[in-house]
């Protein structure tokens, strides 16, 4: 099992998907369309998504939308609306941050992190080594992962070191070290198996799949 921990590397022997609420299908399939319905928008989610843990004032998300700024308080004022953003004052300036009760939060996410974030960077070239893989959704909210969590698992044929390459940009990127498991299809069938609590707790968390067709490997 080649399992990254920060600061080492753990030898093999060593050792629910985010439902966010119930408003019903029609409601969620309507807050999706409303989350999308202009470039800067998008372009804002993506500012926000991308770095849920960071505050922005409106001149700062204005640079780094490259935008007018009345379109931006337009558009942060719709995501407040939607629930999607909090603001608070500080020192004259009106902050805005991602708000992680968001209930359709797993799902915009989803879509990020496969259009753009580190599941495309991931699978890129490598679709058709990969079998089954997961980013989890704690970790894109940026928790700093324990001893017994797993931020990215990849089951395949694939080398490390392609991943690792990977993993490597996201650290520095976001600062901290990232957990994360590629495993061969039987390493990870075997660990499952014997319910490997490592493996168990991971498929249990909140997560972005990005593979599809992967009810087996998901299943307990």
């Amino acid at each position: 099992m080649a399992l990254i921990k920060p600061g080492r590397k753990l030898t093999r022997s060593s050792r629910r998907t985010r439902s966010g609420g119930s408003r019903g299908l029609s409601s969620a399939t309507g807050a999706l369309k409303k989350l999308f319905v202009s470039q800067v928008r998008v372009d804002i989610l993506k500012l926000f998504l991308l770095r849920p843990a960071v505050s922005y004032h409106v001149r700062e998300i204005t640079r780094q939308v490259g935008t007018e700024i009345n379109a931006v308080r337009r558009e942060l004022a719709n995501l407040k609306g939607l629930g999607v953003l909090q603001s608070n004052a500080q020192k004259n300036r009106i902050y805005y941050q991602l708000r992680h009760d968001f209930p359709l939060l797993g799902e915009v996410l989803g879509l990020l992190v496969k259009e753009e974030g580190i599941g495309k960077a991931l699978l890129g070239r490598n679709s058709s080594e990969v079998k089954f893989a997961f980013v989890s959704i704690p970790f894109l909210l940026g928790r700093t992962a324990g001893t017994e969590d797993i931020d990215i698992l990849v089951v395949g044929r694939i080398p490390l070191k392609k991943i690792s390459g990977v993993v490597k940009e996201e650290e520095k990127h976001r600062g901290n070290e990232i957990n994360y498991a590629v495993l061969s299809e039987r390493e990870f069938g075997e660990l499952k198996k014997r319910r490997d609590p490592l493996i168990i707790n991971a498929l249990l968390q909140p997560k972005v799949v990005l593979t599809a067709g992967s009810e087996n490997y998901l299943s307990l």
